[in-house]
């Protein structure tokens, strides 16, 4: 039976990525602890043919979205991954978090990171914590793919997601053959700093200008992807601006967005409203007619390309042609359910 990067860790006291450095003569090892591995890999038999029956471990952070939709998504493009790859070497583990928060990220990606996993899949906001951690993962031999959420020149190895310009785009496409000027547009952002919400506000308030929309035409506002949040503000947006006639939802809840809505008693009409993701709540108030227009991705073909791209890099040594992958894009309207 063939000689695994698990047993050498395990008798020679190191992490798994420890192994894997010292294998592929890597730097940032540490004396000792090189030693330590090349006793173990001795002891043990280890040989560099048996170099491609080195069991790989990744797993995916999935964070925990208030609509379980996203969650069910991610799951069911990892499932369909396994079934793709179909090598027991290649070991997929997906790990959903309680929140939403970077602090709780970091803390699982370090855990992760002391038990020695070959590769992590993660979704994060683009700040200076979230940075380092991916460099030092990546420093640690640990090759890391993002997704949904991108953190660009991290040293991660490719990003797979929505092309966020391109649907915020789109929405303003759609929103200037609704309302015209000196109508106004309310755009609600879940957290500017998340690089799925802030690309697709930046998008749409672009392309709202290029169709000849002031930019006092828009208001932006984040919520945290927080219901109650969202109710408030949006209630708040159009009882204090009676221009306002429609209403660009980049991020999460709808279900906040439709309520605030309906306890804005002050406001003369009833606005037109596009939002993202093609949920179960969104298509229902689709179908009632309270959303106009939904801006659907493909959640799990996030998950299935992360994990095949991981597949093909850690067991075949075959990086990405490609830095991102774009996800499919699709605009539904009632009429299409």
């Amino acid at each position: 039976m063939a000689v695994t990067i698990k047993q050498i860790a395990a008798l020679a006291g190191v992490s798994r990525g420890t192994v894997d450095r010292v294998l592929h003569n890597r730097p940032n090892v540490h004396p000792l602890a090189h030693k330590k591995v090349q006793d173990a890999i001795r002891a043990l038999g280890y040989t560099r043919e048996e170099k491609s029956t080195v069991a790989k471990t990744v797993v995916m952070l999935i964070p925990q979205w208030q609509d379980g939709h996203f969650n069910r998504q991610l799951i069911s493009g990892l499932r369909r991954a396994q079934r793709y790859i179909a090598d027991e070497s290649f070991q997929l583990i997906e790990q959903p978090l309680y929140t939403m928060t970077t602090q709780e990220l970091l803390q699982a990606m370090n855990k992760h990171l002391q038990n020695g996993v070959d590769g992590l899949i993660v979704r994060a906001e683009n700040t200076p914590e979230m940075r380092q951690a991916i460099e030092r993962a990546t420093s640690e031999g640990v090759t890391v793919i993002t997704y949904d959420a991108d953190v660009p020149d991290s040293g991660r190895l490719c990003h797979i997601g929505q092309e966020l310009w391109r649907a915020g785009g789109i929405a303003a496409g759609i929103m200037a053959k609704l309302i015209r000027p000196p109508e106004h547009v309310l755009v609600v952002a879940g957290n500017m700093r998340l690089e799925a919400h802030k690309g697709r506000v930046d998008g749409f308030c672009r392309r709202l200008r290029a169709l000849g929309f002031d930019a006092d035409a828009y208001r932006i506002i984040e919520t945290n992807e927080m219901h109650h949040l969202t109710s408030e503000l949006v209630t708040r947006a159009l009882n204090e601006d009676s221009s306002l006639r429609a209403i660009y939802m980049a991020t999460q809840p709808i279900a906040g967005c439709i309520e605030g809505i309906q306890r804005a008693h002050a406001h003369p009409v009833r606005p037109h409203v596009i939002c993202n993701d093609l949920t179960p709540t969104a298509k229902r108030y689709l179908r009632e007619g309270a959303v106009d227009f939904v801006i659907g991705q493909a959640f799990d073909q996030e998950s299935f390309r992360a994990a095949v791209a991981m597949y093909q890099m850690l067991m075949r040594g075959k990086r990405p042609e490609k830095e991102i992958y774009y996800t499919d894009l699709s605009l539904i309207s009632r009429e299409m359910l």
